[in-house]
């Protein structure tokens, strides 16, 4: 009887193991994958960071962990998401630290806060924490941020997406997730907007909920011993939040909080040709704010690890994201955006342009930069000629052979474009 009843209880338990496995590959197979794409990187490595960026899509196009690394030796994670501001953000510290100390991993040193945005929406909240387990602070996020009738499918994801079984795509079955530590850096190009506030003391009041969980993330930081650094990425729309931010880092610091408000600074961001929409930093203007934000992280005490045996693997993922910045440059279509695309520090190029297009004056900015580091200019008064493999000879505007510093033997990209008509990568 006894041996009847343990065979019973094993085949509930094998059918409640299979259940639960099931549901659980279901729910990762059917779940919004931006989530995991942006943060799998983060739960699976065994790196340790020394500083975490937090903040919406203007930290994602803003900070590169990589580059910070190259530049100056320090380890970072970007963990931002689009439309996740600070009270989302107040929520995703916390629950990564906890992460953390449940691995018995290293707690950051350092973190860096961009206090730009409004209130979160439903949406942009899955984006973020659809790939994060059921914890109480999930639950927490949940019922602080998120409406009622929502709150069951945000906290168990499950329940909103399990009839997407009709929608699901070769993709789904297949996850990518990023090696760029958070990073998402852009290859385009636009004209700022007309208003940019650049005064510090023009300001609007700021919203009283957002300096709440302003206080709430700098008495977490205290308590775990991190040091807080708020800071403010540069953009062109939303001149009322552009005001708001004055408004806050002047709270900030009266609080004794450290906060950085780069609209105001002059730190080499041009708001002509750093930008690939009117609130974003393109890869360029990425690259500037690291760099700054380097320095500063470097004053604060941050370590350098160059030299240390976390190098190597840092290198390895460098000369992956030099591979990724070459593949992005084949989807370039656009001619000044290509000229922004290949100033970069791993890059060499030569670069025949007309005479006609340095009209422009987006594009003679582009010319001098490359210019500046070293890459080579010629200009030529008619039409590049360039003779194709079959005989047949194509004009440019603008003709782009781009090599790697290291390899400078074959080029790595060329690429072609006209005044009217952009031509495809050759």
């Amino acid at each position: 009887m006894v041996k009847i009843i343990g065979k019973r209880v094993l085949a509930v338990v094998c059918v409640l193991v299979i259940i639960g496995g099931g549901l659980c590959f279901s729910s990762r197979l059917t779940v919004n994958k931006a989530s995991r794409e942006q943060y799998e990187q983060f739960f699976q490595t065994e790196q340790e960071f020394d500083v975490l960026f937090l903040g919406s899509s203007h930290m994602i196009n803003g900070v590169s962990p990589i580059d910070l690394f190259c530049e100056y030796g320090i380890t970072s994670y970007n963990l931002s998401m689009h439309g996740n501001y600070v009270a989302s953000s107040y929520y995703l510290l916390k629950e990564s630290l906890g992460l953390l100390e449940k691995k018995g991993r290293q707690l950051p040193k350092v973190v860096v806060l961009d206090i730009y945005g409004g209130g979160e929406t439903v949406f942009d909240l899955h984006n973020a924490w659809d790939s994060f387990p059921l914890s109480p602070v999930k639950v927490e996020m949940a019922k602080a941020l998120v409406p009622k009738e929502d709150q069951a499918a945000m906290v168990a994801p499950f329940f909103l997406y399990h009839n997407r079984w009709s929608e699901l795509k070769k993709e789904d079955f297949r996850l990518y997730a990023s090696r760029k530590y958070g990073v998402q850096p852009r290859y385009e190009m636009c004209y700022p907007a007309e208003e940019i506030i650049r005064n510090p003391e023009d300001m609007e009041t700021a919203d009283e909920e957002k300096l709440d969980y302003l206080s709430r993330i700098n008495e977490l930081c205290e308590s775990q011993g991190i040091r807080l650094i708020l800071i403010h990425i540069p953009y062109t729309y939303h001149p009322e939040w552009q005001r708001e931010a004055n408004a806050v880092c002047q709270y900030a610091t009266e609080q004794g909080m450290v906060c950085i408000n780069f609209m105001n600074q002059d730190i080499g961001i041009d708001f002509e040709i750093d930008f690939y929409d009117q609130g974003h930093l393109n890869a360029v203007g990425m690259r500037i704010l690291t760099r700054e934000l380097g320095k500063i992280l470097t004053k604060a005490g941050a370590e350098d690890h160059r030299g240390q045996p976390e190098e190597q693997i840092w290198r390895e993922e460098s000369q992956q994201f030099l591979k990724y910045r070459i593949m992005q440059l084949e989807l370039v279509k656009d001619g000044k955006a290509y000229l922004m695309g290949i100033h970069d520090p791993d890059l060499v190029s030569i670069v025949q342009i007309t005479e006609a297009a340095l009209d422009d004056g987006q594009i003679v900015k582009l010319v001098e930069r490359l210019k500046e580091a070293g890459n080579e200019i010629r200009v030529a008064k008619e039409l590049i000629e360039v003779y194709q493999e079959d005989g047949s000879v194509k004009k440019y505007d603008i003709y782009c052979q781009v090599y790697g510093k290291d390899s400078p033997d074959e080029p790595v990209h060329t690429a072609g474009f006209s005044l009217d008509i952009t031509f495809p990568s050759v």
